[in-house]
Parts: structure tokens; C-alpha cells; sequence
């Protein structure tokens, strides 16, 4: 994996925050994305196919690059006026015309 698509750790611990994500999938995707392992020897040293590996290290990624630095990503329960408010400023995000290129 090329440098640039590799994450620090602080980088790859907002990625991870609140994803619904187990301990495995998550060690999978650090040995590949901050240490710099290869899928292929990440598989044969956990014992799993590189697709695993693939399918953990995709979903962290694409949980990095969906959120820009500078805004965090939350999970909330909220009545029903007060989440109407929320998806509203979620449709407004200045960052939404970034993405979506």
C-alpha cells in the first residue's frame, strides 16, 4: 500500500470512532493502514481470507474519507422536531459538495 493511503493513528482512531465495528476488523484494518502490513500478510498472520482484510480495511477508509476534518460524525436519538433540525444542517454541510465530486 502506497504511503498516501495509509493513515496515522489519529487519523485511523477518528475513523474507527463510533463505527459498529469488532476488535478483529479493526486489527486488520490498523496492521494494513497504520503499519503498513500488506492484505495478503495481514491474512495469512490472522488467519482469515484477504477478502476479510479487504472488506475491514475498505469500510474503515471509506468511514475516513466520508467524515472531513473538522467535523465528527454522531449518532443521537432526538424527538422528532429536534432531528428534523439536525437533518436539516446534515443537508447544508458545506463538505457535501466536496464529497460528493
Amino acid at each position: 500500500m502506497s504511503a498516501s493511503k495509509r493513515l496515522t493513528p489519529e487519523q485511523f482512531a477518528r475513523a474507527i470512532e463510533g463505527m459498529t465495528i469488532s476488535e478483529r476488523p479493526i486489527a486488520m484494518a490498523r496492521a494494513v493502514l497504520v503499519d503498513g502490513m500488506s492484505q495478503s500478510d495481514c491474512a495469512r498472520a490472522m488467519s482469515v481470507s484477504r477478502n476479510a482484510v479487504s472488506l475491514a480495511v475498505n469500510r474503515v477508509r471509506d468511514a475516513f474519507e466520508a467524515v472531513p476534518v473538522g467535523f465528527e460524525r454522531v449518532t443521537a436519538i432526538l424527538p422528532i422536531h429536534q432531528a428534523s433540525v439536525v437533518k436539516g444542517w446534515n443537508e447544508r454541510a458545506p463538505f457535501k459538495r466536496e464529497v460528493a465530486r
